[in-house]
């Protein structure tokens, strides 16, 4: 079988578009991106709901490698975060590999050939030596399970599909939802409605957004890659103490605990009526589930036509949204900002993996609990690499990324330097490392008591924390580099598989 391309990358979002960076740097040529929609940015292109921004430091949410852009602001807007993509994939030259309007529905390894066929949705097929997956976690936005939902006259949205063509100005409006979105959509349409009412079932962390406009004359120290670096330095560390407070919990719980009691007084202060304020500051512990920054989400609730309604939904009827205590409380539009599929079967990657042994990706993680070694491997799926597979987030998409990328382009480079057509992990090995990941898991945060009652995507089907990575992001980095390709076999399959 002759193959189409030696590398297939699905999604042209920040990792898709990373990935092809990547391969380009290393003289690799023969590869296609398949992307799903008409145009590239995964997250960023379709989050385009007002206030949408990054929660990370604009120094930091970048690639390493192109740190120059002109960003606006220290926490840049959706927008300009969709630009800087586009600028990366044009710049380094991986838009011509881009094949737009391509849904891939299944990829199947063929082990005579240790070659991939991937299905698309139009019924052609691609076929390649590996496959990176770079579909992203945030692309199929969750529904909420409620009653009547189909039954509502009114209009309504989903954050991630917001309908710009809609108005929602004189409007009364519900938002469903209290996470990241919701902190972000919340402050910019409250002055533009007759009504604004937060349905909460869990209240979120809220620290203070440094932001500020940034200087884009000739005059700015940024202009400076050093100075630059040094920033992203003082950034990451910041991250890097957040996430290490968290995944040793167990150990340092004081150190959270400060954290909080400081956190609880700067988000009491910003609400003007006491019982407001109290429903408003989460009762579970700091990193069950992902902070949010703002400084005018909850002052909002200080405003005279915008109220919380902590009372659980019923069910949602013609006129409005029923609550628990029977109150309707009439409505003309409907947000859900109730986030995206996560760790459920059939996302991240969002189509059918059938491995070595006929084994689905997606049905062995359901069944043997969500795992990958180093966050980008599965035993019985050779040649398949995942850009952030479990145990492998963070704070910081781009920090993971960069980490996760190059461990598969040391796997790529050392099967071709050794001429063979197959690498994928040892099973022991993969089994070693995943007993090691959910040791560390149970000392983390997230299996602290307090979490119970964060309802945190965090935490899959199985209870385990099978986003976050249980260690620091330089652990990773530290770790890719010492332990190198040791834990791939290179070459023949191992006796008894496939």
């Amino acid at each position: 079988m002759k193959r189409d391309v030696a590398t297939l990358i699905i999604g042209a979002g920040i990792s898709g578009i990373g990935a092809g960076i990547e391969l380009l740097a290393r003289g690799d040529r023969s590869f296609v991106l398949l992307e799903a929609a008409s145009e590239l940015g995964g997250t960023w292109r379709d989050n385009t709901y007002p206030g949408v921004a990054v929660d990370i430091p604009s120094v930091s949410y970048c690639f390493s490698f192109e740190t120059g852009y002109p960003w606006s602001r220290e926490y840049a807007t959706g927008t300009e975060i969709q630009r800087y993509v586009r600028h990366c994939a044009e710049k380094y030259a991986v838009a011509g590999h881009i094949r737009y309007r391509s849904r891939v529905v299944r990829s199947e390894f063929d082990g005579a050939r240790d070659t991939w066929i991937t299905h698309l949705n139009d019924g052609s097929v691609v076929t390649s030596r590996y496959v990176i997956a770079a579909t992203g976690l945030f692309t199929q936005p969750a529904l909420p399970d409620i009653a009547g939902l189909e039954s509502f006259a009114g209009k309504t949205m989903h954050t991630a599909r917001w309908d710009h063509g809609y108005d929602v100005r004189s409007k009364r409006v519900a938002v469903i939802g209290t996470g990241a979105s919701a902190v972000q959509v919340v402050p910019e349409i409250a002055p533009l409605v007759t009504q604004l009412t937060v349905f909460q079932r869990t209240p979120i962390w809220i620290a203070p957004k440094l932001d500020r406009p940034l200087s884009g004359t000739r005059l700015s120290l940024r202009q400076f890659s050093l100075i630059r670096k040094i920033l992203r330095l003082v950034s990451e560390s910041g991250l890097e103490f957040l996430t290490f407070s968290i995944v040793n919990y167990r150990r340092f719980p004081f150190v959270v605990r400060l954290v909080q009691r400081g956190l609880r007084t700067l988000m009491r202060r910003q609400v003007n009526d006491r019982s407001t304020a109290d429903e408003l500051v989460p009762r579970y512990g700091l990193g069950c589930k992902r902070p949010a920054i703002s400084n005018e989400y909850l002052p909002t609730f200080n405003r005279d036509n915008v109220r919380l309604v902590t009372q659980p939904i019923e069910r949602i009827c013609r006129d409005g949204i029923v609550t628990s205590d029977k109150t309707v409380h009439d409505v003309d539009t409907i947000i859900l900002a109730t986030g995206f599929l996560t760790t459920e079967q059939g996302n991240a990657p969002a189509f059918e993996v059938i491995g070595s042994d006929g084994v689905e990706l997606g049905q062995f993680w359901t069944s043997h609990r969500r795992q990958a070694y180093a966050g980008v491997s599965v035993a019985g799926f050779p040649n398949f690499f995942l850009t952030a597979g479990p145990y492998s987030g963070g704070f910081n998409w781009f920090a993971m990324l960069e980490a996760n990328l190059a461990h598969i382009m040391k796997c790529i480079a050392e099967a071709n330097a050794r001429g063979v057509s197959r690498v994928e992990v040892k099973a022991d090995v993969h089994e070693r490392y995943m007993r090691h990941m959910w040791q560390r898991g149970e000392g983390t945060v997230f299996k602290s008591p307090s979490c119970a009652s964060a309802h945190s995507y965090y935490l899959d089907r199985h209870d385990d924390a099978s986003l976050p990575l249980p260690h620091t992001p330089w652990w990773r980095a530290i770790r890719g580099r010492w332990k190198g390709t040791q834990g791939y076999r290179f070459g023949a399959p191992e006796r008894g598989r496939a």
